[in-house]
């Protein structure tokens, strides 16, 4: 595929264009829209840039899969033991996969795995699906049934400490998703059935969700929100399940910028490349988009802003 030039501006919404209490959006200048990976996943998801190894991991939840986007184009691909929602990073040069087993540890030079805080273990019918690291070390990651969009929602945020102690903090869940961390103090994380990104005050010296201070409200978009990924300005990047786009939004909402891909079911999205400023972004396939050829791929976009490295988890709590 060879790039197209990635749409960006105003988003359009059901009711048309959105354009900010009457007023244009200011646009946004991207290079250009191309496939960074052919290797096509069921449910791509959790996209990670490891500066240490210059390469992005991300993961097929249905497909069992991970793969690696190394710094020569290739892609490698490992075969997991059990279907991972995320992958983060161990300071030590390990994984961390948050699997329907709990949070696992998996060394890619030996491509062995190990579960090292067990979560839900003992429920059927459930998984783990968005992850990610904060600051401090610690590990957020929300719980979900496999068919989220069926009663009960019952699913958990959980917040993991540098030593494995796994706390719930947040019940009563639908489809977690996207977790980020746009100031200190505040988290930021998506319920994919409530349409809205909500935000959190934290307590930084232990973590807890204080209290709900507020919601971007995106529900007048096509698409549910799904991944996130926050910006060195500290504005989100929101993947649009079924929305094929990735929208640029402010914490008060404005909507900045949009970026149309050639396939609807968009994932999740992630800063990386030496300078963080390629924008990666995972899709997911369907068994009826056998004619789309785009469904499934990793994409990249040069979106005019740089990111934020992800955090690691602490090697100590991988022992």
């Amino acid at each position: 595929m060879s790039p197209t030039p990635c749409a960006t501006g105003l988003y359009r919404g059901r009711d048309g264009p959105y354009r900010g209490g009457g007023e244009h959006v200011e646009l946004i200048e991207a290079s250009a829209l191309g496939v960074a990976s052919r290797t096509a996943s069921l449910l791509g998801e959790s996209p990670r840039w490891d500066a240490r190894r210059g390469s992005l991991w991300w993961v097929d939840i249905v497909g069992s899969a991970l793969h690696e986007l190394r710094a020569d184009g290739s892609t490698v691909s490992f075969e997991l033991e059990h279907p991972a929602g995320a992958v983060n990073l161990v300071d030590d040069g390990t994984l961390l996969l948050a699997t329907t087993e709990g949070l696992e540890v998996f060394d890619p030079d030996s491509q062995r795995s190990a579960v090292r805080v067990p979560v839900e273990r003992e429920l059927t019918g459930r998984r783990m699906n968005d992850a990610a690291v904060d600051a401090h070390g610690r590990v957020y990651a929300g719980t979900m049934r496999w068919d989220a969009g069926e009663p009960p929602h019952d699913g958990v945020l959980y917040r993991i400490d540098p030593k494995g102690n796994a706390t719930p903090i947040l019940s009563e869940v639908g489809c977690p998703n996207g977790i980020a961390w746009p100031q200190p103090g505040t988290m930021a994380f998506v319920d994919s059935l409530t349409r809205s990104i909500g935000l959190w005050a934290v307590d930084p010296a232990s973590g807890a969700l204080i209290e709900q201070t507020g919601a971007i409200d995106v529900s007048r978009f096509d698409g549910i929100p799904d991944g996130i990924a926050l910006d060195a300005v500290g504005t989100l990047w929101v993947a649009f399940w079924g929305g094929g786009a990735v929208r640029r939004v402010g914490l008060d909402g404005t909507p900045l910028a949009t970026i149309e891909l050639p396939t609807a079911l968009v994932t999740a999205v992630a800063f990386g490349g030496d300078d963080l400023g390629t924008l990666y972004i995972t899709t997911a396939r369907e068994a009826e988009d056998d004619d789309d050829t785009g469904a499934g791929r990793l994409y990249r976009c040069a979106p005019g802003q740089r990111g934020v490295l992800p955090h690691r988890w602490a090697s100590s709590s991988a022992r």
